[in-house]
């Protein structure tokens, strides 16, 4: 067959034209692309929350448990899972357990199991934290053995899930072996350590008052007992305001404050001296909290104090307590020769206090 000689019109396109079919092919098969993901995705977030709305059911006494279970053997492994996540802040403790004994043998649970013993610490994690999602005695055990076995971050997320359990033998592991979390940060471990709930308050307690061998997770015991409202503790965290480190005495602060340790009043009084700012800052704020009236002129001195959060807090702290906390800030705003303290007296008597 003879080729057509070249540079025939109409036997080529001419190079934009191309150019722009070819990129118009790109953008329309992006587009169709794009389209089917939006629909997929439609697709499954009906699906979870068809299936949620299936767990609500059973969990009012609407749906039978064998009902239940033959939906959750037809769901996708993703599907479960956030279905489960969707709903497990609204999850009172019985509702929880409830729906935990309809599916605690479903293969999805069982699939997590397995991956808890993953080469992926990344993979067990995400394990141990789908399976405080159902409770399940199974998986109990193989959480406590994967605790046990680590690294940290798989370690803090398995004790996180036994502490919906309320598991108090995973608590005493913790705090006999503060090692297995000992670079975690503060807070998340106060999180952890106050998510045992008022049952683990007296393993904590046991703990502070034998001393903690690990500085940080004892600042943590001391304030999740704080937040606990465990008033018990006040000797032993009150013990901690004498303690070298100044980080020490600030958890110790915080947590009689949040006890309303009035008994402390005195305690708090000597650290409202104390050398590091953020110790006197804590201690004018525990104060307030407390209502410890005897407190009011102290509080008054501390507005000329060089570090603007002990002026703030002993302010607010004055607010909480009564005529005389109030007739000091009206004084201080009226007569204070320090332009700090009459500012900050002014911000708590318009109103600051309502916000602190």
């Amino acid at each position: 067959m003879a080729t057509p000689p070249a540079g025939l019109p109409g036997l080529e396109l001419p190079p934009p034209m191309a150019l722009s079919i070819w990129l118009a092919t790109i953008a329309l098969a992006i587009y169709a692309v794009r389209v089917l993901g939006r629909r997929q995705r439609r697709h499954e977030r009906r699906r979870v929350g068809g299936l949620a709305r299936q767990f609500l059911r059973y969990v009012a006494g609407q749906l039978p448990a064998p009902d239940l279970r033959r939906l959750v053997a037809e769901t996708t492994e993703g599907e479960f899972w956030t279905a489960l996540e969707r709903l497990s802040l609204r999850w009172k403790n019985r509702e929880w357990l409830r729906l935990s004994r309809a599916l605690e043998r479903n293969r999805w649970s069982a699939a997590e199991r397995r991956a808890l013993q993953d080469d992926s610490p990344w993979r067990r994690e995400l394990a141990a934290r789908r399976l405080a999602l159902l409770a399940s005695p199974e998986s109990r055990r193989v959480l406590r053995r994967a605790m046990v076995r680590g690294p940290e971050q798989v370690s803090l997320a398995c004790a996180e899930s036994l502490a919906r359990y309320g598991d108090r033998k995973t608590l005493r592991w913790l705090l006999a072996h503060p090692a297995a979390l000992g670079t975690r940060a503060l807070v998340p471990l106060v999180d952890l350590l106050q998510a045992f709930g008022s049952r683990g308050a007296p393993d904590l307690l046991e703990a502070l008052e034998q001393r903690v061998d690990h500085p940080r997770l004892e600042r943590a015991v001391a304030e999740a007992l704080g937040l606990l409202g465990e008033r018990a503790a006040r000797p032993a965290i009150e013990r901690l305001l004498a303690d070298a480190s100044v980080d020490m005495r600030v958890s110790a602060c915080r947590a009689l404050g949040r006890l309303a340790a009035i008994e402390s009043g005195t305690a708090l009084l000597h650290a409202l001296r104390d050398d590091a700012w953020a110790v006197r800052a804590q201690a004018a704020k525990a104060l307030g909290l407390a209502r410890v009236t005897i407190a009011v002129p102290a509080l008054g001195d501390c507005l000329t104090d060089r570090s603007w959060w002990v002026r703030r807090h002993s302010a607010y702290a004055l607010a909480r307590l009564g005529h005389d906390g109030q007739q000091m800030l009206r004084s201080i705003a009226a007569h204070s020769p320090d332009p700090y303290a009459r500012d900050m007296a002014l911000e708590v008597i318009e109103g600051g206090s309502k916000a602190a």
